[in-house]
């Protein structure tokens, strides 16, 4: 599909890249929290389409626990 020159993008400069992790400081607020958005809803989409698998054992859940939610074995400090 041929694209009209006058709609065709400008050639990249190389010295104007960034990095995909640069990138997030530049994007509002409220852009942040659509590509928030539409990555939840990919990875919903990504994992409804894999095969069904037994749940992890509780040891194997305790390790994917992120450090901000207490278990039952590692209560946090009082």
């Amino acid at each position: 599909m041929r694209v009209h020159p006058a709609r065709a993008a400008p050639p990249l400069d190389p010295e104007a890249l960034i990095a995909p992790h640069q990138l997030w400081g530049h994007l509002s607020r409220s852009q942040q929290q659509y590509v928030r958005k539409v990555l939840g809803s990919v990875a919903q989409q990504w994992l409804a389409h894999l095969p069904s698998q037994p749940p992890p054992a509780e040891e194997a859940t305790d390790a994917l626990r992120s450090p901000s939610e207490p278990s039952e074995n590692h209560p946090t400090p009082s």
